[in-house]
């Protein structure tokens, strides 16, 4: 953990001089609220028609489009459909997110492969104009299987699905399966705060969410019962809960708690969260947890351990950025075992509309009592389209 702080401070000190733009969560850009861009207040899943704009006009770069065209004209093309309008009630999209990755680049064992992450369509229903009662629905193609389901190589299911009903602009209902309320919802599934803990790109469930979201603070209470895929006995099924407060403007803290079990193991976990607006557009986040798991097959001792997550973003120009992150987990404080550290730092560019790449390198190490372990360097490159 000591390696950790020292590196995200001597980053901080060397990032908040430049006075650089960068967008995670948009709280750089005063949108505090994951409800004015997504459907869901909690953030991730579709973007709804400001979120499209905005992806348009203040993130992607403008390099296909000549110095006379309006900012207006701009976000008039970012529908599903471009400019042409669609009927009120309902609001498709389309994702796809694709991986290429090499282990150990250069290297005798160097290993080379491609991974498709996302392959989305989103269909939204609206009841009434205003919005007040939706449904929300997400349907993904798998190319694989996915651990502990019954979804199979080569298929399509619903990853989501739930209604969404406003009583007002403070209080907000969603019931049935979604992501879980805890932390924060970084796009990066494999990372220490997403699918070690349960919370990655499978591990939607059904359950039920109200949502207090007021300027100055926010809470969310999610009882969960599993995910309607999964076999009975991986079921998790409990309680979390999330929060935060901003304290002063573009800064925000927060806490999240869970607690949930399944036939076959349990889980609580507990987070403190920040959200930092460096400047216009220029942000800092950071998730710093305590993970305790049980195997209740076996009945060993519950294993508890400890997480960080910290990642920023910084602008080069308008559509391009220097992305980096530090992860670090251990998995038993108890007693010796292993800690793994991750390091990455790369490029986040959106060089087109509705299209993202990503590069960058990544150094993992792992530190093991009695035994050295050879650090392992991974490059990745990833394809986003979104319509």
């Amino acid at each position: 953990m000591r390696h950790i702080f020292i590196f995200s401070a001597l980053i901080v000190t060397l990032l908040l001089p430049k006075l650089a733009l960068a967008y995670p969560d948009f709280i750089g850009y005063g949108y505090s609220s994951c409800i004015t861009c997504h459907y869901s207040g909690l953030g991730g899943g579709a973007l709804n028609d400001y979120g499209r704009a905005l992806f348009a006009t203040e993130i992607t770069a403008r390099d296909v489009y000549s110095k006379n065209t309006e900012e207006e004209e701009i976000a008039a093309q970012s529908g599903f459909f471009g400019k042409k309008q669609l009927p009120w009630w309902v609001r498709p999209g389309l994702k796809y997110r694709g991986l290429y990755y090499q282990v150990n680049p250069n290297a005798k064992n160097q290993i080379d492969s491609w991974y498709n992450m996302q392959q989305d369509i989103n269909l939204n229903f609206f009841f009434d104009k205003k919005q007040t009662v939706a449904l929300v629905t997400t349907t993904t193609y798998s190319d694989r299987p996915v651990p502990n389901t019954n979804i199979k190589n080569w298929s399509w299911y619903e990853k989501e699905f739930y209604i969404r009903y406003k009583q007002n602009n403070n209080l907000w209902f969603y019931v049935g399966q979604m992501d879980k309320a805890y932390g924060i919802r970084n796009v990066d599934h494999t990372a220490v705060n997403r699918s070690p803990i349960k919370l990655g790109q499978f591990d939607q469930s059904l359950g039920a969410t109200v949502h207090f979201t007021y300027p100055e603070w926010d809470i969310a209470l999610n009882p969960f019962f599993g995910n309607v895929y999964e076999n009975e006995e991986a079921k998790q099924k409990g309680m979390s809960v999330t929060g935060e407060y901003q304290v002063v403007e573009k800064l925000k803290v927060g806490g999240s708690a869970l607690v949930s079990e399944s036939d076959q193991e349990k889980w609580k976990l507990a987070a403190l969260t920040t959200r930092i607006g460096l400047s216009k557009g220029s942000a800092f986040m950071g998730e710093f947890g305590l993970k305790e798991k049980t195997n209740k097959v076996t009945n060993a001792d519950a294993q508890l351990g400890v997480y960080a997550w910290i990642e920023s973003l910084i602008y080069l120009r308008r559509g391009y950025n220097l992305l980096t992150s530090i992860e670090q987990s251990k998995d038993n404080i108890n007693k010796a075992s292993n800690e793994s550290l991750k390091y990455s730092i790369g490029a986040l560019m959106f060089p087109l509309p509705r299209t993202e790449l990503r590069v960058g390198v990544t150094n993992f190490k792992t530190n093991s009592e009695g035994n050295g372990i050879p650090d392992s360097w991974t490059f990745q490159s990833q394809i986003h389209f979104s319509y």
